[in-house]
């Protein structure tokens, strides 16, 4: 997107937003075409593309002062990168739409309760570890040297 060259006109750049568009989702849609999990560990604000980014991984986790928001609806925009796509298979059609109609910021109490997030840690360092942990999960004994498991 940063190299596309700027157009003076406004029409073209009209008629090129689709195709920006289908470029962001397709960067975020590679996340979820990975083999191997992909984690998301939010600490702080996690709003509009943060939702989009984490609606991606396989497991998320954030920290105790996190925050969460769809704002594309205070902008006057339609959260349309994957938030609307994504966010229902993994909270549901009915808690979506409160955030998404409103832009209404929750905690991470909230997201734990609704299911967005796997954990809460009350820190940035016991966020890191948990996330440490889950990425080697068997003792050395049982990885091979790759960092894949054994059976």
């Amino acid at each position: 997107m940063g190299d596309q060259p700027q157009n003076d006109c406004e029409a073209r750049t009209r008629e090129n937003l689709p195709q920006v568009i289908l470029d962001l989702q397709d960067t975020l849609t590679s996340l979820e075409r990975r083999r191997k999990p992909v984690l998301a560990a939010i600490h702080g604000a996690c709003i509009g593309g943060g939702i989009d980014l984490i609606c991606c991984a396989d497991m998320r986790y954030c920290t105790a002062d996190a925050s969460f928001s769809i704002k594309e609806i205070d902008i006057g925009m339609t959260a349309d990168v994957g938030t609307l796509q994504r966010l229902p298979k993994l909270i549901g059609e009915g808690m979506v739409r409160e955030p998404a109609y409103t832009g209404r910021k929750f905690d991470a109490a909230e997201a734990l309760q609704m299911k967005l997030v796997n954990r809460v840690s009350e820190s940035r360092e016991a966020l890191q570890a948990v996330c440490a942990n889950l990425r080697h999960p068997l003792p050395p004994s049982r990885r091979c040297r790759s960092g894949e498991w054994r059976k």
